[in-house]
């Protein structure tokens, strides 16, 4: 006989139960709804994030120009490129001061400078947006004169920074361009006798140092006279002027565009865009083509003074050499005896033509210039190189060779520029530009070791 199955009995469910069981599902979808909350917020502030660094930030505006902006992010982005061209210039400065040795002190003293330089943020930053105000102004001035800059303009621009040139390199020939020395009176050859300062050609340029001749000359004949009453006038001479013309490249615009490719990689490290680097070279385009036209009637030729000097290191010296030169003392012999600028105390301090923005202290050209009459002698001017007597030996108005006509076109456009900022008074500045100005690239500890190593 087989037995009965067991059956179980129904659990008996109380209120208590219930309630607990209502109290866990909430506590359940409570929790679901807390953590539903947080990861919704922290989605919130991730997207904020994404779009306050990629949309709101990049967009703010750190200047106007009339009805022009600078957007934060294009101003980061030549920050960026800035500090990167500088650490260019001083990896090279290393490479010759490495090359070089003790010769090559100057490119270690130059890397110095610049280093300081790329570590005053702020400094970099006011530069930077300085320029790029200056671009702004520069575009509405090019539209003004008709002035454009194509795309095929800033392709070829891009390339020839890389040195590819698909329709050849460019290779200087020789052009010969008359430039005349001036006609000299026979007091003014009396002040310099020829057999002692040779006659230097009028196409100066100073040396940082601000006082040695420069231009090499060549002697007069002691034999060589020079009549009292007729004014000699010298032959022409000829000056290079270095055309282009195309040659040959084997360089390839695959190579180009590889080359282009890794250099647009790099730059985006630090948030520099292709689009970026782009506008750069246009900017410098238009700044390029609105100073020729800017410069366009300026002939090559600049007003130039002839001196000599005799520094000293006090006023009270310098005054004394000053009664000495008027009671009838010899230039020549007390340059010798108390000059302290020991390259040029012995022919005199014989500077040769010195050009109104030639490389000397203001102060020092100001007081030439300020010169008129052969053999006048300035009072005692103040340099921080010492006390200095200056001679005129002749002014002139001379012609000046391609470098020199460039670098005052230069000048000229500068402060032509400064003078159209100046006149703008719809240009403002907003302080954010000081919050986000890039401190990076900074300068690798390897290279601040080399320079600043004894």
């Amino acid at each position: 006989m087989s037995m009965a199955k067991k059956t179980e009995s129904p659990k008996l469910v109380t209120r208590k139960h219930i309630a607990r069981k209502e109290r866990e599902e909430k506590q359940i979808k409570s929790a679901l709804i807390v953590t539903g909350i947080v990861i919704g917020l922290a989605l919130l502030l991730l997207v904020y994030v994404l779009v306050d660094n990629f949309i709101v930030q990049p967009n703010k505006v750190v200047a106007h120009v009339g009805d022009a902006e600078i957007k934060a992010g294009d101003f980061k982005s030549n920050v960026s490129y800035s500090r990167l061209n500088m650490l260019s210039t001083i990896n090279n400065y290393a490479y010759y001061a490495q090359i070089l040795g003790e010769s090559g002190s100057q490119f270690k003293s130059a890397g110095v400078e610049l280093i300081a330089e790329l570590n005053d943020t702020e400094l970099i930053g006011e530069n930077v947006l300085n320029q790029m105000i200056d671009d702004q102004l520069i575009r509405k001035e090019a539209a003004k004169r008709g002035l454009t800059v194509s795309d095929e303009e800033v392709q070829e621009s891009m390339q020839s920074s890389f040195g590819f040139y698909p329709m050849g390199t460019k290779t200087p020939t020789i052009t010969p361009t008359m430039v005349n020395t001036p006609t000299w009176s026979s007091e003014q050859f009396n002040l310099i006798n020829p057999t002692e300062t040779a006659t230097p050609e009028p196409t100066s340029t100073a040396t940082p140092e601000g006082w040695e001749p420069t231009q090499a000359a060549t002697a007069a004949s002691e034999t060589e006279a020079v009549p009292e009453e007729t004014t000699p006038t010298a032959e022409p001479t000829a000056t290079e002027i270095p055309t282009v013309t195309p040659t040959p490249t084997v360089y390839t615009t695959k190579l180009y565009r590889k080359e282009l490719g890794n250099y647009l990689d790099n730059v985006k490290n630090y948030g520099i865009s292709q689009q970026q680097i782009e506008e750069i070279f246009r900017a410098n385009l238009f700044r390029t083509k609105l100073m020729e036209d800017v410069t366009k009637d300026m002939l090559p030729q600049e007003e130039q003074v002839w001196v000599r000097h005799i520094l000293v290191d006090s006023e009270d010296k310098a005054d004394e050499l000053i009664d000495n030169l008027k009671n009838g003392g010899d230039w020549t012999a007390l340059a010798a005896e108390n000059s302290i600028d020991e390259a040029n105390k012995d022919n005199g301090g014989d500077l040769g033509w010195i050009g109104i923005n030639d490389n000397f202290v203001q102060e020092f050209k100001d007081a030439a210039f300020a010169l008129n009459d052969p053999g006048q002698i300035s009072d005692p001017v103040q340099t921080t190189y010492g006390w200095h007597i200056i001679q005129l030996v002749t002014k002139a108005t001379n012609n000046i060779n391609a470098t020199k006509f460039q670098q005052n076109k230069q000048v000229f456009f500068d402060n032509w520029l400064i003078e159209l900022r100046k006149s703008r008074t719809d240009i403002q500045i907003e302080e954010y530009w000081k919050t986000i100005t890039p401190s990076k690239p900074a300068v690798p500890s390897s290279l601040v070791e080399f320079f600043f190593s004894s």
